[in-house]
Parts: structure tokens; C-alpha cells; sequence
């Protein structure tokens, strides 16, 4: 019985782990405008033209590739302060690159530089999160 029960036991966790591994599986790290990376981009619309090819789903992440010092990421939370470049609701500001961020819910997020007029000069992204795949 004890056998029996203890390879039941086993059955249920590995089709759970297995349910949990496909749930997860449509997960991706989005590397922030592909092989250019993150620093003043060559037109004002490169992200979002980047974005635009790109399906984001809650629980990606988003890797920000840049050298620390000469770029940031802040995660704004208006779109008031991204339309603006200014940071007056800011959720977070990272200095460290290369850096990356969870996307944990679904809905609207922004990301731009606050270094110099990088923000102004295109170094933006607004991106829609879905809930799921």
C-alpha cells in the first residue's frame, strides 16, 4: 500500500511540475532593440518600431543591454512623464547594465533614459503586456 501510494504521490508531482514547465514555456527574455541594445537610437521611432514585432506577455522579461554610466533605464508609471521625458511617477530607476526587468502585470509600461536628452532623442519604450499567451 505504502508503495502504492508513495508512486502515486510521484505521479501527481511530476504531471504538476510538467503542467508548471508548459505554463511556463511561452515565457522570453526580450533583448531591448535586438542586437542595437539600449542607447540613443539612430531615428526617434526605433523602439517602438522594435515593439511593434515584438508579443509581451506577463512574466517576460525585458534585458536592457547598456554600459552603466553612460545610459539607465527608469520604469515610469504615466504616460505623462514617458511623453515628456520627465519623473514625476517613477517606479524605478536602474544604473547597473546591463539590466533587467520582470514584467509581472499586464497593462501599459514605460521605460526611457534619463541621462542627458536621451529620452527626448527616442530612448523610450512604451510597450502593452498581455495576461497571458
Amino acid at each position: 500500500m505504502a508503495k502504492i501510494q508513495s508512486y502515486t504521490i510521484s505521479l501527481v508531482l511530476a504531471t504538476l511540475l510538467s503542467l508548471l514547465a508548459a505554463s511556463q514555456a511561452h515565457l522570453k527574455i526580450h533583448i531591448v532593440g535586438g542586437s542595437y541594445g539600449w542607447k540613443i537610437p539612430p531615428t526617434t521611432t526605433f523602439y517602438q518600431d522594435w515593439a511593434k514585432n515584438q508579443t509581451f506577455v506577463a512574466g517576460d522579461k525585458l534585458m536592457f543591454l547598456y554600459t552603466s554610466g553612460m545610459q539607465n533605464v527608469v520604469v515610469g508609471s504615466t504616460e505623462d512623464d514617458f511623453a515628456t521625458c520627465q519623473q514625476k511617477n517613477v517606479v524605478d530607476i536602474l544604473y547597473e547594465g546591463p539590466s533587467t526587468v520582470e514584467l509581472t502585470e499586464a497593462g501599459t509600461h514605460y521605460f526611457y533614459c534619463s541621462v542627458g536628452l536621451h529620452c527626448e532623442r527616442g530612448q523610450k519604450l512604451k510597450i502593452n503586456v498581455n495576461a497571458s499567451a
